[in-house]
């Protein structure tokens, strides 16, 4: 197989536009998965199928077993059997491509079989589910972002030629948003533990007022130093809409938490605004995964300021160069 190349309307060569294609494909089928994993642990349905990897001893089950709970638990392994398939075709496509899109496409296969095992292991192990329930939150969360970033460096826009911007000034916008990167990882981590009982809601809210207080003054910084690229300021400015939309998701999933603590099983509006606020911390990522890359794409660091040396032109004077 070899990498086809095409150019896009600029007529600049773009590696293997069915790579990215195959990529956003994934990315989309990801959501999807996030999705069918929330409302697994929204309903409470992770104990719902007692073997792995068969359900019922079966690889396909009946209608008659497809009821309750149990229509969440094996919907949400079927739509991962169908993610690890796409992510195994990309692995095989991206053989013969760049160093750095075979790496990433190789990390992101064996991500998806970590979390297979990972999820194996929470079905085997019911009494440690809790502490299981944040790695499989944090791998998956994980394997979304790399296939965010394959999706990145595979589109047209990375490889269109541009200008170097200076990322000036006493903090680096190129490493901030790195950070914010790593501060949206480690926020859908302790919201995994809270949603499973592993802690209390206290580790999750100060998470979420660390990763506000560090999005906005990332993104303001990029916007006020380099606004007018429109590279850098969509995604800034989807950075700043999708966490708005998050704070206000997660504040109202909490209140409908606290109302609904007497209930005998977890109901409306409950479960739909905690899976949306899932959905929307997992696009918060993808937002700030893509600012991240751009900024690195497109930011150079600082310019050192050269040395003032002192030239001697006689035993009477000098001047300064």
């Amino acid at each position: 197989m070899t990498s086809k190349e095409d150019k896009n309307d600029c007529g600049e060569v773009v590696r293997d536009r069915g790579l990215h294609r195959l990529s956003i494909l994934l990315a989309s089928m990801t959501v999807i998965l996030l999705v069918a994993g929330a409302l697994v642990t929204s309903n409470e349905a992770g104990d719902s199928v007692p073997d792995w990897p068969l359900s019922f001893g079966r690889w396909v089950i009946d209608s008659n077993y497809f009821v309750a709970n149990v229509r969440y638990e094996y919907s949400h392994r079927v739509i991962a059997f169908f993610v690890a398939a796409i992510t195994m075709a990309l692995a095989i496509r991206a053989c013969t491509a760049r160093p750095l899109i075979r790496k990433l496409a190789l990390v992101a296969f064996g991500g998806v079989l970590m979390q297979a095992l990972i999820g194996g292991a929470r079905v085997a192990f019911p009494a440690y589910k809790p502490l299981i329930a944040i790695p499989h939150a944090l791998v998956a969360q994980s394997f979304f972002a790399l296939i965010v970033s394959l999706a990145v460096v595979t589109s047209a826009g990375w490889h269109k030629k541009r200008q170097f911007l200076e990322d000036s000034g006493t903090s680096s916008a190129r490493w901030l948003a790195i950070i914010m990167v790593c501060a949206v990882l480690a926020q859908a981590a302790l919201g995994a533990g809270f949603r499973h009982g592993a802690f209390s809601v206290v580790p999750h809210i100060a998470g979420a007022a660390v990763v506000s207080v560090l999005t906005i003054w990332t993104t303001l910084l990029i916007l006020r130093r380099h606004g007018r690229e429109v590279y850098l300021r969509r995604p800034a400015f989807a950075v700043l809409a999708l966490l708005f939309c998050q704070l206000s998701l997660g504040l109202l999933a909490y209140l409908a938490r606290l109302r609904s603590y007497s209930d005998p099983q977890p109901l409306e509006p409950m479960i739909t605004l905690t899976v949306a606020h899932v959905v929307v911390g997992a696009l918060t990522l993808a937002s700030v995964i893509v600012l991240g890359l751009r900024s690195w794409r497109t930011l150079t660091p600082a310019r050192e300021s050269e040395p003032r040396v002192t030239v001697a032109l006689d035993n009477s004077r000098s001047v300064i160069v």
